[in-house]
C-alpha cells in the first residue's frame, strides 16, 4: 500500500485566509511617494489651484496656490495628491491638476503610476489564493521575484481535494504584464513543472502517480494599494500523462499578492 500524507482543506483554507489578513492589516491602505527618492517639488503654472482640507470633492476648499509657487508633493491617494507649501500648509490638490504645474526640467510631470512597475523591479511577490481546479477544491501559494517592470520569474505550489482523488502541483513560470502602470494591470503566464495525483479509492489499491504538466495562464491584477493586489486568473494545465491521451484541466483562482 502507497503511504501518502491526507490532504486537510479546511486547515489549508483557513491558513491562506489568514495570511490574507495579515497582507491586507500590515500594508498601507494608500500609496506614497516613492520610498527611496527625494520628494519631488514643483512649481504651479497656472493662475491658481484649489487645496482641499482631504482627498475628495467633499471636502473643503481652504486655500489656493498661486502662480509660481513651488510645492512639495508627499503622497498620492485615489486621485489625489498630498502637497506641502514652503510655509509649512499642507492639503489634498486633484491629481489632474498636477499638468498646471512645471518639474526641475520646466516640463510638466508626467504622472503615470510607476509605483505599481518601476518601482516595484527587484523586488519579491508572495501570493495566496483559492480556486476551482477542474471541480476540485483548490488552494495555492506563490512566490515571485519581478526582474523587469514587465516580467515575473514565479514559483507556484497548490494543493487540490477533489471527490475521488487529491492532487499536488510544483511549477515554475514567466509571468508578462505588459501594461504594469495600469490598475487593472492584465497579464500571461507560461510555466511548467509536476503534478502528483493520489487517488483516495478504498475498496481497491491504488498507487499514486506523478506526471509532467505545462500551463498557460491570463489573468489581471487589481491594485488596492502601492503593493497590495487582488489576482484574479485563469490557468490551462496540460498534463502529460504516460497513457494513451493527455489530460487538460481548467483551473480559476482568485487570491491576494504583495510586494515586498
Amino acid at each position: 500500500m502507497v503511504k501518502r500524507v491526507t490532504f486537510k482543506p479546511a486547515a489549508a483554507h483557513a491558513w491562506t485566509l489568514l495570511w490574507l489578513l495579515l497582507a491586507g492589516w500590515s500594508l498601507p491602505a494608500s500609496a506614497g511617494w516613492f520610498d527611496d527618492e527625494p520628494a519631488l517639488v514643483v512649481t504651479v503654472n497656472n493662475a491658481y489651484i484649489d487645496v482641499y482640507t482631504g482627498p475628495g470633492r467633499g471636502y473643503p476648499v481652504f486655500h489656493a496656490l498661486e502662480n509660481g509657487e513651488p510645492i512639495t508633493l508627499l503622497k498620492s491617494r485615489a486621485g489625489w495628491i498630498k502637497i506641502a507649501t514652503e510655509r509649512g500648509l499642507e492639503g489634498w490638490v486633484k491629481r489632474d491638476q498636477m499638468q498646471y504645474t512645471l518639474g526641475p526640467d520646466g516640463l510638466a510631470p508626467d504622472f503615470v503610476d510607476e509605483y505599481r512597475s518601476d518601482a516595484v523591479v527587484g523586488r519579491f511577490e508572495v501570493g495566496a489564493a483559492l480556486g476551482d481546479f477542474g471541480g476540485a477544491d483548490s488552494v495555492g501559494l506563490s512566490l515571485g521575484y519581478r526582474f523587469t517592470r514587465n516580467f515575473t520569474l514565479e514559483a507556484d505550489y497548490s494543493q487540490q481535494a477533489g471527490r475521488y482523488s487529491d492532487s499536488e502541483v510544483m511549477a515554475l513560470g514567466l509571468l508578462h504584464q505588459p501594461f504594469p502602470e495600469w490598475r487593472v494591470s492584465p497579464f500571461l503566464r507560461i510555466g511548467g513543472g509536476t503534478i502528483k495525483v493520489s487517488p483516495s479509492a478504498t475498496l481497491v489499491d491504488t498507487e499514486d502517480r506523478e506526471d509532467p504538466v505545462l500551463q498557460a495562464s491570463l489573468g489581471t491584477y487589481v491594485y488596492l494599494s502601492r503593493r497590495f493586489f487582488l489576482r484574479v486568473e485563469y490557468r490551462n494545465h496540460h498534463l502529460l500523462t504516460t497513457r494513451e491521451n493527455n489530460e487538460e484541466v481548467s483551473e480559476w483562482r482568485v487570491g491576494f499578492n504583495a510586494f515586498f
